[in-house]
């Protein structure tokens, strides 16, 4: 077979990931007859059809899966070059991009990425913070090099390189009645009271659905939302109470302006904080420097940011 077009693979790459020839047309800048064209002649010089056409858009065929994992592959293999490139000039250039869970920016930025950009000012670090679903996808699809997530779902395309638990709490202010309750608390103790929760993506929440999937309960919060601020917010409020691991409220339980409570069930005790990468993909210096630091020193993996019975897992 002969060499194929890197070009024509970017543009393949990116019909794949938008899910249509516009969508990819309007990210690369160009016109969206250019983009069917290329897809054209890449489809001619493999002799195979790399998408099926339906009413909701272009669906990739077996062999548009195994070009995208060939691409994916080229790029890693490209990046592992100027990585070792880069580690001749002694780190003096690159990028490392991160995708995290909300939980983790305090932390994060405190102990790894500040020092980081002080040391090492030319090397470019991005920090996205999405959802669990999105942290695993920006890992696997190779948009991040470094995850960092709670409670995330298994994926085969990934490996964890660094994991400690990380339990549910209760958070509560001081002066609430469960906070006088003798821990750890039940499931029973807390219905009573209004709270808050995470919506459906992300990981705390996903532990909360498992629960009540097993205890077969249902939990109507009074307030859901897709940050763990409004979830602090709401419980220094004084308006009810809110599930979450010690991650990301340090500073408000030092403070005395939160009291986290144990809860006694093994589903919200099983949690964990998780880094993770893709599988078989190799880092670059700075990325590895940058994991290094992760591991060693963010207080979610650190032994001295443990939560209480958790001890720190890491894997090659």
């Amino acid at each position: 077979m002969q060499e194929i077009s890197q070009g024509r693979l970017r543009y393949f790459h990116e019909v794949v990931a938008c899910g249509s020839v516009r969508g990819a047309a309007e990210k690369l800048d160009t016109a969206a007859s250019v983009v069917s064209r290329q897809i054209q002649l890449l489809e001619k010089e493999l002799g195979v059809a790399l998408f099926e056409r339906r009413s909701r858009g272009l669906t990739p065929t077996e062999a548009a899966d195994m070009l995208l994992e060939y691409y994916r592959a080229c790029r890693a293999q490209q990046e592992h070059l100027g990585a070792r490139l880069q580690e001749l000039r002694g780190m003096q250039r690159g990028s490392v991009q991160l995708m995290i869970s909300e939980g983790f920016i305090d932390s994060l930025m405190e102990h790894v990425v500040g020092p980081f950009c002080i040391e090492h000012p030319r090397i470019n670090i991005s920090v996205n913070v999405g959802s669990v679903n999105e942290v695993v996808e920006a890992v696997a699809s190779d948009a991040a090099h470094i995850g960092l997530a709670y409670n995330p779902p298994v994926d085969p395309r990934l490996r964890c390189r660094a994991s400690r638990k990380h339990p549910v709490c209760l958070l509560t202010r001081p002066d609430h009645a469960l906070a006088r309750h003798r821990a750890p608390l039940t499931i029973a103790d807390i219905l009573p009271y209004p709270f808050a929760l995470m919506s459906a993506p992300y990981g705390l929440r996903q532990a909360v659905d498992l629960l009540e999937f097993t205890e077969r309960i249902h939990l109507t919060p009074s307030l859901t939302t897709n940050s763990l601020r409004v979830l602090k917010q709401y419980a220094m409020s004084g308006a009810g109470v809110t599930l979450m691991p010690n991650l990301g409220v340090h500073h408000e339980v030092a403070s005395g302006e939160l009291v986290a409570l144990p809860i006694a069930h093994p589903i919200l005790s099983a949690p964990e904080c998780q880094a993770l990468l893709r599988l078989g993909r190799p880092l670059s210096s700075a990325a590895s420097e940058l994991m290094r630091r992760i591991e060693l020193r963010l207080p979610a993996f650190s032994e001295g940011g443990a939560g209480k019975g958790g001890k720190a897992k890491t894997g090659q």
